[in-house]
């Protein structure tokens, strides 16, 4: 019996249709109808969403060859690390743009206010060099501080133990 054909004895044992089995793991209909079909080589990320929706590990019933477990690896550790690059470069970009924002409204705030009165009240532009500033903050700690998936993993690891 090949992969296909042991996909589709788990999902009909269950009592699953294959429009269900999709709504349910979040995998196009198309894929499902593929992987029952022995069509191509399935992603590991539909073979674990299919796999949670059955109670089955499909991957131990899809040998693919060594090739294609190390594209899957890699493709989702990749995927990570383009998320923590794109947050990092949003971040250089906003904090480039501030730097050369801020000081040009401290400049236009020094030329435009009289001498006398310069130094006797706030000035305007530290509201948005605060705003910023603190937006900025928030930037660099989602880019550097927290790990992506972080919070994700720690709810699937409960979820799993259940608790």
């Amino acid at each position: 019996m090949n992969f296909g054909e042991q996909l589709k004895e788990i999902r009909t044992t269950k009592g699953l249709t294959q429009i269900e089995l999709s709504e349910k793991s979040g995998v196009a209909l198309r894929t499902v109808q593929r992987m029952e079909r022995n069509e191509g080589k399935p992603s590991l990320y539909s073979m674990n969403a299919i796999g949670e929706v059955l109670g089955a590990n499909l991957t131990l019933l899809y040998a693919p060859d060594l090739e294609t477990e190390t594209r899957n690896i890699m493709e989702s550790t990749d995927q990570q690390l383009w998320a923590i690059a794109r947050k990092r470069a949003k971040f250089k970009r906003s904090f480039g743009a501030y730097s050369v924002v801020i000081p040009f409204l401290w400049i236009i705030w020094y030329i435009t206010m009289p001498g006398e009165i310069r130094f006797n009240v706030l000035p305007w532009p530290i509201w948005p060099m605060l705003g910023w500033g603190l937006g900025l903050g928030i930037q660099y700690v989602n880019a550097y501080v927290i790990q992506v998936g972080s919070l994700e993993q720690r709810e699937y690891d409960k979820l799993k133990k259940g608790e």
